[in-house]
């Protein structure tokens, strides 16, 4: 990006100064007004805008198929390379191969050494081969570099090359340098056969060095192997190589690594290499050995193009704005007196002028504006004459708006402040004729019981008319061929334009004896259906105008709710009169009931008072607490029976507070009673045991020396 703007700001500078010049030539300083100004302005940035568009999209397109060009290219370089060195590593083990098809035995150590020797003069890249038996002794080893072994009978059996050979078949073992010269590895091939033993062979990889060498990429463009530890292995520059460099912590090192572990991520094609400069990068692996083969190319080389490529927009831009700036400072200055006439003539025709004509000549648009300018001060002329009419039309449709509005508004005052069914709907059909245009009208509420249609309310009708429909509806039903039956189905408005062209029915006929001619029904229709039909009727034939219709569909909506009130309040007054009935059969109930239960609890309080007396003689001690108990609780029941009827004097509002003094010992010792007598109950049903019954003891009665004793 740095470089792109190093490359655009030389030619911004060189823009400026001859646009400056142009100014100077054109004389643009010296024309007055901004319109001048706006329209060169506007037409330089309209083609501004377009050429830069055009340039920085034609140069991203180029960005990136260029670079997609120049990865691919190095992709391929680095597959090319990775198949070459797999290659040479899958021959080297094909030659290895055969060395270990022969079992081992003493008879054989010649055979082999002789196999061994004639492998090393057919494969250059091996410099010494060694043969281990099934237990991992060292049995022959013949070398380019020294003294052939016979039967050394060396330990290798704990080492990799051995172990993991046996393991796995195949052991590829690290790079390694030997004299910090050459790079060498170790191969392992283990026998189809137990006893067939592993060949190890000690491989110099300086082929990969001429592999890699080999590519070439662009002028300073370089490629390098790395092993599976992120060591590098082949270089162009070999003291990388032989200070055994780490390339982990390169970014696109660390990608590969984690595209071969399974990572998704998208590959690295911008990093830094190991001396810093950012180049664009494409790696290969080599399949059997895990190492990863990166050829990359710097960003200033591979960009070299795409900035020559910037200088050439660059340069068009530049040729563009100034073509451009002349032919807006041409096409402006010729813009620009017809507008300045075109001003001054709507100047005048504002300021009322309406005989003044713009006279311009050029075959464009602006003489186009020019006629309509004086077509239009010709039409203002004309309108003066007739803007009286229209005021005087606008004042009607106005005072009509305001009567609909009032109408409105007293229908739903009508509404909102009575009941009287009769009383709103006479309103209602009232203001529809009056407002409608026509000459009479009707508001029919639907009897549901007699699944008929009533006539309720009229304006405008004469009573022979009122009297021969009633007498044509009472009883009919809904028929299907009245106006009224066919909104009652259809739940739409019904408008017939002509009844003369209509079938004849028995309603029509009444209607067009009358002197109607045209007729519209609007159903009312609530929550629960049709609740009746607003019907209007006019002598002349003709539709409907649609303000008509939809003013009379409001006043429909005002009689549902008139219809629906009526029907609330019918329905509270019956509900009320159930309730007041209702309560007068309870206070008649619990007058009875009172008087029936007082007279026996009375007899029984009466005969206990006079047993606790001694009237009949000497009452035992026994018995003494048990009538009392029964006195006291015949005493609690009937304050129970005083308070009914203390409730229903609350319900008739004839209840009189009386404030007396009472006894809170009094009060305890009631309760008292009240306990014991649950505890006999309980004592009667076996509930309570005998040592229970023994504990307890009567409460003391209030003014007594001594508390009494509990029957046990």
């Amino acid at each position: 990006m740095d470089r792109l703007q190093n490359t655009l700001a030389p030619s911004a500078d060189k823009m400026q100064s001859v646009l400056d010049v142009v100014v100077e030539k054109s004389g643009w300083r010296q024309i007055s007004g901004p319109l001048f100004r706006k329209y060169v302005a506007l037409f330089l940035a309209v083609v501004c805008v377009a050429l830069l568009s055009n340039g920085l999209f034609e140069i991203w397109f180029s960005y990136q198929e260029h670079k997609a060009s120049l990865i691919r290219i190095q992709r391929e370089q680095a597959e090319a390379a990775a198949n070459k060195i797999s290659q040479f590593i899958k021959e080297i083990e094909s030659q290895v191969g055969w060395t270990t098809q022969l079992p081992w035995s003493a008879g054989t150590i010649d055979q082999r050494r002789f196999d061994g020797l004639r492998l090393l003069r057919q494969v250059p890249a091996i410099t010494e081969l060694a043969q281990l038996d099934s237990a991992g002794k060292e049995q022959l080893k013949v070398s380019r570099l020294a003294m052939d072994v016979v039967a050394s009978q060396g330990d290798m059996s704990s080492e990799p090359k051995f172990a993991e050979a046996v393991a796995k078949k195949v052991y590829y073992g690290p790079v390694y340098f030997r004299r910090e010269s050459e790079p060498y590895m170790t191969l392992a091939l283990a026998g189809t056969r137990r006893d067939a033993g592993v060949s190890v062979a000690e491989v110099n990889l300086k082929l990969i060095w001429d592999v890699i060498t080999a590519i070439k990429v662009g002028e300073h463009g370089q490629a390098f192997v790395i092993d599976a530890q992120g060591r590098l292995i082949a270089h162009p520059d070999i003291s990388l190589v032989l200070r055994n460099t780490d390339m982990t912590k390169l970014t696109q090192v660390i990608a590969a690594r984690a595209a071969g572990a399974g990572a998704t991520d998208e590959p690295v094609q911008v990093a830094t290499d190991v001396r810093g400069r950012d180049v664009l990068t494409a790696y290969a692996s080599v399949a059997p050995l895990g190492w990863i083969i990166f050829v990359e190319l710097p960003l200033e080389e591979a960009y070299a193009p795409l900035y020559d490529a910037i200088k050439r927009s660059g340069a068009l831009l530049f040729a563009g704005l100034i073509l451009a700036f002349l032919s807006g400072v041409f096409l402006a200055r010729r813009m620009v007196v017809p507008i300045q006439m075109l001003r001054a003539g709507a100047a005048r025709i504002g300021a009322g002028d309406l005989t003044q004509r713009i006279s311009i000549k050029t075959g464009d648009e602006l003489e186009g504006l020019a006629d309509q300018f004086n077509d239009m001060a010709g039409k203002l002329e004309e309108s003066y004459s007739g803007l009286e009419h229209k005021v005087e039309q606008r004042t009607e449709e106005l005072a009509q708006s305001v009567g609909e509005l009032r109408a409105l508004g007293e229908v739903s005052q009508a509404v909102n402040s009575t009941l009287d069914l009769e009383t709103v709907l006479n309103t209602i059909v009232t203001k529809a004729v009056q407002l409608s245009g026509t000459e009479a009208g009707a508001i029919y509420v639907y009897d549901e019981a007699k699944q008929e249609f009533e006539l309720r309310s009229t304006y405008g009708m004469s009573e022979e008319l009122i009297t021969a429909i009633k007498a044509h509806h009472a009883g009919a039903g809904v028929a299907a061929d009245d106006p009224v039956g066919k909104a009652y189905a259809t739940r739409a408005m019904v408008q017939i334009p002509d009844l003369a062209n209509e079938a004849a029915t028995p309603t029509l006929e009444l209607v067009l004896r009358a002197g109607y001619r045209a007729l519209l029904v609007v159903p009312l229709v609530g929550a629960g259906g049709v609740v009746g039909a607003l019907v209007v009727r006019r002598k002349a034939p003709g539709e409907f105008p649609k303000q008509t219709t939809d003013l009379l569909q409001t006043f429909a909506a005002q009689s549902v709710l008139a219809i629906q009130n009526a029907h609330l309040f019918t329905e509270i007054g019956e509900k009320s009169h159930q309730l007041e009935v209702a309560s007068q059969h309870k206070s008649q109930f619990l007058a009875n009931m009172s008087h029936e239960l007082r007279t026996p609890l009375n007899a029984i309080l009466g005969y206990t008072e006079l047993i606790l007396d001694q009237i009949y003689g000497e009452t035992p001690e026994k018995m003494k607490g048990v009538i009392e108990r029964v006195q006291s609780n015949g005493k609690h029941l009937l304050g129970l029976i005083n308070d009914v009827l203390d409730l229903s004097k609350i319900e008739a509002g004839q209840l009189v507070l009386s404030l007396a003094d009472y006894s809170r010992a009094e009060r305890l010792y009631r309760g008292g009673i009240s306990c014991q007598c649950q505890e006999a109950r309980a004592q009667d049903r076996g509930t309570v045991g005998p040592a229970e019954r023994a504990r307890r003891r009567a409460p003391a009665r209030p003014g007594s020396a001594q508390p009494r004793r509990q029957r046990h």
